[in-house]
């Protein structure tokens, strides 16, 4: 008996070393090739985050990432000679969308993602598709009250946790009073606080200021103006990939470059399209 146990447990590393060795799917296959066996695309979409991703009055999803998800599909349909791919769309938030990647449970996620160094995850960002940055929401009747040039000196700022926006107010206005708001509808919750006056400004990236404004009915230029004119910083968002897969970030750039998605992005502006633009180039003067 002692024999046979022997003969097992010096056989387990080399039975151990062969399965090592042999290739599994999970490790080498491309999303490329996956979606080529499979014919789907796995997508994460926000769902808090117009004008990215949001629900409409009616409880629809929308946004201008439906779109840019509808010009993919046929570019992947032209490149893999498919007539048929079908979409399977899955609910990304500020707090699971890279575990949504990493894990490799969606193939891309499209929302405002500013592009950065993220260590924890096997994620990678493609090519910039929008440009964007910090600006403070205020009530027009106090826009000479807040100067963004000054220290903002007690002014209650309201900031989504844990966000980029958080970190730049609490180093440029340290001596201002921030007041966080979370969760899939902290923006929502924020905008109300400015609103009822329990905060006298609301800072976060421009595009999604302006989308919560016309979502809650706010008169943007008239009854609220966004400050300064210019962000004070500029962030690039980018679609969140998997790490090591490069075929599927060049398929993905080379759609985020053609004409099809830059003019499925500018019909979603519409009158704001010029400020979109100005802020675009003002942001790549600063790089």
């Amino acid at each position: 008996m002692m024999i046979k146990f022997k003969q097992l447990f010096s056989l387990t590393p080399l039975l151990f070393g062969l399965l090592l060795s042999l290739p599994t799917n999970a490790q080498t296959e491309t999303v490329l090739e996956k979606i080529n066996q499979t014919g789907l695309l796995k997508v994460g979409i926000r769902e808090d985050a117009v004008p990215f991703g949001y629900r409409d009055i009616n409880g629809d999803l929308n946004g201008l990432c439906l779109d840019f998800i509808a010009v993919v599909r046929g570019e992947l349909q032209r490149k893999l000679n498919k007539k048929v791919i079908a979409i399977k769309l899955y609910k990304s938030t500020l707090f699971n969308r890279f575990e949504l990647v990493s894990d490799r449970i969606v193939d891309l996620e499209c929302g405002p993602n500013t592009i950065r160094a993220v260590s924890d995850y096997n994620i990678q960002f493609s090519s910039p598709f929008f440009r964007t940055g910090t600006q403070l929401l205020v009530k027009a009747e106090n826009e000479q009250l807040i100067n963004s040039n000054s220290t903002l000196e007690n002014v209650l700022i309201g900031v989504l946790r844990n966000t980029s926006n958080e970190q730049l107010i609490s180093q440029k206005y340290p001596s201002a009073n921030q007041v966080e708001f979370q969760g899939v509808t902290g923006r929502f919750r924020g905008l109300q606080a400015l609103q009822g006056g329990k905060i006298e400004a609301f800072a976060s990236d421009g595009i999604l200021l302006i989308g919560e404004a016309l979502i809650q009915g706010l008169a943007i230029g008239k009854d609220y103006v966004l400050l300064p004119k210019y962000p004070l910083d500029c962030e690039n968002y980018g679609l969140i990939l998997p790490k090591n897969d490069p075929e599927w970030l060049n398929f993905v750039n080379s759609v985020i470059k053609n004409s099809a998605s830059r003019s499925s992005f500018e019909q979603w502006f519409g009158e704001i399209l010029p400020q979109i633009k100005a802020i675009e180039s003002f942001c790549q003067t600063q790089t």
